[in-house]
């Protein structure tokens, strides 16, 4: 916006600037200012140095992004009250508000974006067949976990999938990871904002995962660049022990998968689940093993509810059972304990679902996340 005062023509981005550099000076040449707090000064604070002896790269990563969060949260406090005192100002009188479009966003750069519950949260597409909806590009059928600025955790069996019975897409590997929403059906975009759509570099399976059996599953996805973290993209953590005592008895698992009415959600599933003792776990699906799943491992883990009705379904492959962090911020991060890999149907009674143990891995995914 070019703006003309006195004859003269000017950028009014440009004397905005000017006039917040003179707020943080409390420069009154021009303007007076009153009752300045420090809200526009530049805010940007030091990280610490989380390293410590016999601290694991992903538990200093964990320590990093829960400071990141904070970081982000206290900007945007900042950036609130400064644009709160400059309106002020404007409204005073002290401030020209021909400079300055009150609530505009040129101000500060932009609107805020909105939290999200699990910012973590990835869906893995694969490209669509032609079909009447032409405006549908991916077909989204596993979940994901992001976990650094351009890795994301999930199944080893996302990594390809088989095409017998399948005609909404167009080839067996998955090409693209959408971010940053909760609804992830194309037409839902001018409703819920735009996505963020990276580009899939390369799929990491683990060395041991050996299809059709069901152990190891376990994979990584490697962005072809990094990702921006903002309030509703961010990474989760990692637990790293192999014990669960101190996190309770909960977990919740998230995904866009099938519901209870055997349809595709495009809205983000949540339920909570119990996670149950291993050896438990073991003697009731003992009825469904096969030459393919004769047990679980050590590197396995069982969620559910014994009584049915909530589980993790088709879709939600890849997706993440998960422990809220507790922080004293309006915005969420959680700890990974497992990734969801098979069950037997969708919330059966006696049925839980089977996860991988994210502790059993953290060797592996350390390696080639934080090398």
């Amino acid at each position: 916006m070019i703006s003309a005062v006195h004859g003269f023509q000017f950028s009014a981005f440009d004397v905005q600037k000017d006039v917040l550099e003179a707020i943080r000076k409390n420069d009154t040449t021009y303007f007076i200012f009153d009752n300045y707090k420090g809200y526009c000064d530049a805010y940007e604070p030091k990280m610490p140095d989380f390293t410590a002896t016999g601290r694991r790269i992903s538990e200093i990563k964990c320590l990093e992004y829960i400071w990141e969060l904070k970081k982000r949260e206290n900007a945007t406090e900042r950036a609130e009250l400064c644009e709160m005192y400059v309106i002020n100002q404007v409204k005073k009188g002290n401030i020209p508000e021909y400079i300055f479009t009150i609530n505009s966003p040129v101000i500060f750069g932009g609107r805020h974006a909105v939290a999200r519950e699990f910012p973590h949260m990835g869906a893995i597409g694969w490209r669509a067949r032609n079909t009447t909806k032409m405006w549908k590009k991916w077909v989204f059928k596993c979940g994901g976990t992001l976990i650094s600025k351009n890795f994301l955790l999930t199944a080893a069996h996302c990594s390809k999938i088989s095409l017998k019975g399948v005609f909404d897409i167009v080839g067996n590997e998955p090409e693209v990871v959408r971010l940053g929403l909760q609804v992830i059906e194309d037409n839902e975009f001018l409703l819920y904002g735009d996505p963020v759509d990276i580009e899939i570099k390369r799929f990491i399976v683990h060395p041991m995962y050996d299809p059709p059996k069901k152990y190891f599953d376990i994979g990584l996805i490697e962005l072809v660049s990094e990702v921006k973290f903002m309030s509703n993209i961010q990474p989760a953590c990692l637990w790293s022990y192999q014990n669960f005592q101190t996190l309770g008895k909960n977990g919740t698992i998230t995904g866009w998968g099938s519901t209870e009415a055997d349809s595709h959600s495009y809205a983000l599933q949540v339920a909570v689940v119990d996670i149950i003792d291993t050896p438990q776990c073991d003697l009731i699906l003992q009825p469904y093993r096969n030459r393919n799943w004769r047990g679980l491992r050590s590197h396995q883990m069982c969620a559910g509810i014994l009584e049915g009705g909530v589980d993790t379904c088709q879709g939600d492959s890849g997706g993440p059972l998960q422990v809220k962090i507790p922080l004293d911020t309006d915005d969420h991060m959680y700890w990974v304990l497992g990734i969801t890999s098979f069950g037997i149907g969708c919330g059966r009674i006696n049925q839980p679902g089977v996860y991988s143990r994210v502790s059993s891995f953290i060797d592996w995914i350390e390696e080639h996340v934080w090398k």
